[in-house]
């Protein structure tokens, strides 16, 4: 009989102090969430935005008053997945994939009004689960690599285009990795990969330590769930993808990301199989690679574009 309390009390300390937690932690992070303000509605003193506030605001500000197309496609799953296409009349497209939580215009703004600026068609897509995009859940990269093939379609089915890159940051850059092995359009000539993580089980897993949460107690229990409501691996690579990669990537991470850990960058860029590059910005931290590594990182990404579409 004490045996059986004993059991009992195990019992309800792991569904109390494990179970309950890993459920609670699954819901958060692989749900939508209200989407982010603008950057001028944000408080950024004190965040890694407010030196750069005067480039990143009006980059946002000028994207917003850009005319665009509304782009839509529908997924694999059914969901009507949403965009803003902002034609130049170039016959080369960048397409830009945000991050978690982030916007169409906020993460990569900057990057963006610098491709239009240099004439080339951009477009901003909502990531599933984000903004005008249906979907309840975020799937960080997994389920959004089957979106990003489409959204490379898509963007290479428009008149008059005859290139196109993926430009992607974050979880948006992980889903543009793992895509690389699923694009078979031929248009499709480049892709850069800006601060992405490794898998989503390694980024759960830092995320875990910054915060102090016993991840690996509860990621079994995480990856059952996304199983079972994601189908897919939350320990699946980007590097797994990025083995079968034909399509030159560049890829640029901050040496300071204390969101994405460097070395998760530096992995991704080892496993690439294709034509690559690499770009660590000193002093950068998370989405802002592009922004702090100033004219000499803008150049590089210029002669990579340039050299591939």
């Amino acid at each position: 009989m004490i045996v059986l309390y004993i059991l009992l009390i195990l019992l309800a300390l792991y569904v109390l102090f494990i179970l309950i937690p890993s459920l609670l932690l699954f819901q958060f992070v692989f749900s939508r969430h209200p989407s982010t303000a603008p950057l001028e509605e944000r408080q950024l003193k004190g965040t890694r935005y407010e030196p750069y506030s005067d480039v990143l605001v009006p980059a946002e500000r000028f994207l917003e008053a850009l005319p665009y197309e509304k782009a839509e496609i529908v997924s694999h799953d059914g969901l009507r997945l949403r965009g803003r296409y902002i034609g130049a009349g170039s016959d080369k497209t960048i397409v830009f994939c945000h991050g978690y939580r982030g916007t169409e215009l906020s993460n990569t703004c900057a990057q963006a009004r610098w491709a239009y600026e240099k004439g080339y068609n951009i477009l901003l897509i909502c990531m599933r689960a984000h903004g005008e995009s249906e979907g309840k859940r975020p799937a960080l990269g997994m389920l959004e690599r089957y979106d990003i093939a489409r959204w490379a379609d898509y963007a290479a089915e428009k008149d008059g285009v005859k290139s196109v890159a993926l430009y992607g940051v974050s979880m948006g850059a992980a889903a543009v990795g793992y895509a690389s092995e699923l694009i078979t359009n031929p248009k499709v000539k480049a892709l850069v990969i800006d601060c992405a993580f490794a898998s989503p089980k390694k980024q759960l897993d830092w995320d875990g330590k910054i915060r102090h949460v016993p991840y690996p107690l509860v990621l079994p229990i995480i990856r059952i769930c996304a199983y079972l409501t994601l189908h897919e691996d939350i320990y699946y690579k980007v590097g797994d993808a990025l083995k079968n990669c034909s399509i030159p990537a560049l890829f640029i991470h901050g040496t300071e990301d204390t969101t994405v850990p460097f070395e998760q960058g530096r992995a991704n860029y080892d496993a690439c199989a294709s034509e690559k590059e690499f770009i660590a910005v000193e002093g950068a931290d998370h989405i802002i690679a592009y922004t702090v590594g100033g004219e000499k990182t803008k150049r590089k990404l210029n002669d990579f574009l340039e050299s591939h579409l």
